[in-house]
């Protein structure tokens, strides 16, 4: 592969002026094409130092502190700017398609370009990147991912600030829908992989956020975060891993402090953990206004100030090298870090297709192009069509009584009932729609561009008698078949106030006070984890997450059998009368007479229960548990085994399509192990498998270390459950609550599952009982088992 290299006729080119890299063919080690893996980065890291050498001390600080001033340092269409300073008067550089992209152009959007409301519908509004983790697909990661990065690409921003991975502690958190990794961070781990590869495969550097216990929006700039080693390095800190893993070149830290320190001055956070623990080598960027101290910041390991500018603490870095606080070495390797990030991202060779208009201009003249690039409308009928598969491979069925889904429509009287079938905005929301959350994350569009529910059920469905609508419950009088939508809101900045839906359960039992032959189809569309105490009085429920513009459409193959519902739950959903925190859990403390202030104290002590791991452990049961869905068709889990072989364990399971539909499954196998108390057990892994109707598969799955061990706080080290002699349970089933096979093993040697017989038919024994105990429980709510 060419690598750059100095020219043999001169000395390099340093960054604006003229003359060119040489281009020279050598060997070089073929892991330095693996993303992620230490030579890619050592290569990077190389070059980086190599290009360092010949830029002057002035550009090197316009690397650490962004730009967000009077033109050209201010948004101009971007969150913001890095390194614009590189094409000042006097300077050659500009864009051009091997040598550099200069500045940075970082914009939010991991769940679309967010245009900031100038340019409306200039991009698509996909659904919420929980969808992505409901989809339990990576696939669905991948092709999410590939779609708005060419739009990112389309539009000219070269970061995107993004995904957001946090682990959902606190289910009333306002930006729960954000987030790819729902309450688990191994389906976390197993989704930013192919998302953040897809992105970078682009050119585009992703942004990680927000690294760390960013768990909740009240007072989230001043409130402090106590939290436990373990829940830190098994809970928090293992999709930033899996990310760092899978060559992310930035992260962001957080508003908040930990410890009482501020996610961004947090030395543990920024070296310790960040950089020694994990070998991250890209750049830390602080979120926006989160920077509270220039020299604090940057000994403890921030590279690079948002939203920055002449006022910004990061303006003051020079000031400390000439006052011997701060050295130029360390400045520096700031400079190194972002640098290593747009070399190992393909941006000096060519790899972010810069906009046509771009080439050849530097910031000063680049303007009225940037107002067209950024202006242009990238959305295409292949985006639309991804976001709305996307929905499909999210939409969570709970409940489906007596296979009232999908819909027979022909001859029909059907109503759709609740404003939220039609309309697409909600006065009452500070930012966002009905359809979308609010925040950084919001990606505003045009109104003709929404697909309401409505709209897209009156364009599918042309058999039926009548369709009509009302925003109270009087269009099901008379109905056949009555279909309720209602959502619930969130956005960035505030937690919800509760979980519940109120409008579905007004419509509801308005509906069943006129009568109860009508069929009743519930349509939810959530930002996270709600209550359903009207479920009992729905035949059916569908779970949107956030969906966005395509919600008509997608709900309408949903209802008439088009598509199959194809979602798990990422989250719990809990009974109404759950009682998961204390006030000093959450959301935190402040010293008498105050409920809340800005010094709100938040203390993790749950430790590592979090999510279904709570539930499990308390004994509590939820309404419908992580990992949990229904489809149009049934499964059944058998031919399950186990084995152990040098140090790794193999697990199978085959699945039968037993019903009349093609559909997806998602088995999925939990891990317990005394030493993993209190936590009883953890998803170590999934597979969703697409199975024709009549017909099976076979799925394997291999755990190996990682996947019984835990985080020792005494000895500060990950320990094997299997080094300590303890036996491991491997357990397989369709939700984190129905499990139907349990397995327990020993893999410190040699373990065979042709060994076992008299073990398997206990454990044969055991699945049968808890297969039947699980369908009545299901029989009991009106479910129709997956398995």
């Amino acid at each position: 592969e060419a690598q750059l290299c100095r020219s043999p006729a001169g000395p390099s080119r340093a960054p604006g002026q003229g003359g060119q890299w040489a281009i020279v063919e050598e060997e070089e080690d073929p892991a330095a094409k693996i993303p992620g893996s230490d030579a890619w980065w050592g290569k990077a890291e190389w070059r980086a130092r190599q290009y360092l050498k010949d830029m002057n001390y002035k550009d090197r600080f316009s690397f650490v502190n962004g730009q967000d001033d009077q033109w050209p340092y201010h948004r101009h269409g971007y969150a913001g700017y890095i390194n614009t300073q590189l094409s000042l008067p006097g300077y050659e550089a500009a864009y051009n398609s091997k040598g550099g992209a200069l500045p940075l152009a970082l914009n939010d959007g991991p769940q679309g370009y967010n245009t900031y409301e100038e340019y409306p519908g200039t991009a698509t509004q996909f659904p919420a990147l929980l969808a992505v983790a409901a989809s339990f697909s990576p696939e669905t990661s991948r092709a999410y991912a590939q779609a708005v990065s060419e739009e990112f690409a389309a539009k000219g921003a070269n970061v995107m600030l993004g995904p957001d991975v946090e682990v959902t502690r606190a289910p009333l958190t306002g930006r729960s829908f954000e987030t790819l990794s729902g309450e688990d961070p191994y389906l976390g781990s197993v989704l930013v992989k192919p998302f953040v590869q897809t992105v970078q495969d682009h050119g585009i550097i992703v942004t990680v956020k927000h690294w760390l216990d960013n768990n909740q929006e009240i007072y989230r700039q001043t409130m402090n975060v106590e939290v436990d080693e373990r829940a830190q390095h098994e809970i928090y800190m293992p999709v930033f891993a899996a990310a760092f893993k899978a060559g992310a070149g930035s992260v962001m830290c957080s508003y908040n402090k930990i410890g009482g320190v501020h996610a961004c001055e947090n030395e543990e956070l920024l070296t310790t953990l960040l950089r020694k623990e994990l070998g991250f080598k890209g750049y830390v960027v602080s979120d926006w206004g989160a920077t509270h101290d220039a020299l604090k910041s940057a000994k403890a390991g921030l590279d690079v100030e948002m939203q920055g500018g002449p006022k910004s603490q990061f303006a003051k870095l020079a000031d400390l090298v000439e006052a011997k606080k701060l050295t130029q070495e360390e400045v520096d390797e700031k400079v190194v870090h972002v640098l290593t990030a747009m070399f190992a991202v393909g941006q000096f060779d060519g790899k972010f297709p810069v906009p046509q208009l771009y080439m050849g201009k530097n910031l000063w003249d680049l303007d009225k192009a940037n107002d067209v690039v950024i202006g242009t409308d990238v959305t295409t009928d292949a985006h639309r069509g991804v976001a709305l598969k996307a929905i499909l491979d999210s939409t969570v069925l709970l409940k489906n009584e007596r296979s009232v889904l999908p819909l027979k429509t022909a001859g029909k009287k059907i109503a759709l009932v609740g404003k939220y079938c039609h309309d697409k905005m909600d006065s009452a929301y500070g930012q966002g729609s009905v359809y979308s959350g609010g925040g950084s994350g919001y990606v505003g569009t045009k109104d003709e561009k929404v697909i309401a529910p409505l709209q897209g059920f009156q364009d599918r469905v042309k058999d039926a008698t009548s369709i009509t609508w009302s925003g109270d419950a009087s269009a099901a009088k008379g109905a056949d078949i009555a279909i309720v939508c209602d959502a619930s809101h969130s956005e960035e900045g505030w937690d919800r106030k509760n979980m519940t839906m109120p409008q579905a359960w007004w419509l509801t039992s308005e509906i069943r006070k006129m009568s109860n032959d009508t069929q009743v189809v519930v349509v939810a569309f959530v930002p996270g984890a709600v209550t359903t105490d009207w479920a009992p009085m729905a035949d059916a429920v569908l779970v949107m997450w956030m969906p966005g513009e395509q919600v008509g459409p997608a709900m309408a193959q949903l209802l008439v059998g088009d598509a199959s519902p194809g979602g798990r739950l990422p989250v719990t959903f809990p009974k109404p009368d759950e009682k998961r925190f204390s006030t000093a859990q959450y959301p935190g403390q402040c010293p008498p007479p105050h409920y809340w202030c800005e010094n709100l104290q938040a203390n993790f002590s749950e430790s590592v229960l979090v999510g279904y791991r709570w539930n499990d452990a308390k004994g509590e049961a939820p309404a419908y548990p992580f990992g949990f869905g229904l489809t149009y068709t049934d499964f059944k889990l058998g031919g399950f085994q186990a084995q152990c072989e040098d140090g790794k364990a193999t697990v199978k399971v085959n699945v039968k399509n037993v019903g009349g539909r093609d559909g997806d499954a998602v088995p999925q196998v939990y891990v317990g192990f005394p030493s993993l108390k209190p936590a009883l057990r953890q998803l170590r892994g999934f597979q969703k498998v697409h199975v024709a109707a009549g017909k099976s598969a076979d799925v394997s799955f291999e755990l190996t270390d990682p996947d019984w061990s835990i985080w020792d706080i005494k000895q500060s080290k990950w320990v094997s459950a299997m080094d300590l002699g303890e036996t491991v349970t491997v357990s397989v089933g369709t939700s984190s609550r129905d499990l139907l096979w349990h397995k327990d093993l020993k893999c410190g040697g040699a373990q065979k599952a042709g060994d076992e017989k008299a073990d398997e038919k206990a454990d044969a024994k055991a699945a049968d009982r808890e297969t039947e105990a699980g369908a009545d429980k299901k029989a009991e709510k009106g479910e129709a088992a997956e398995a």
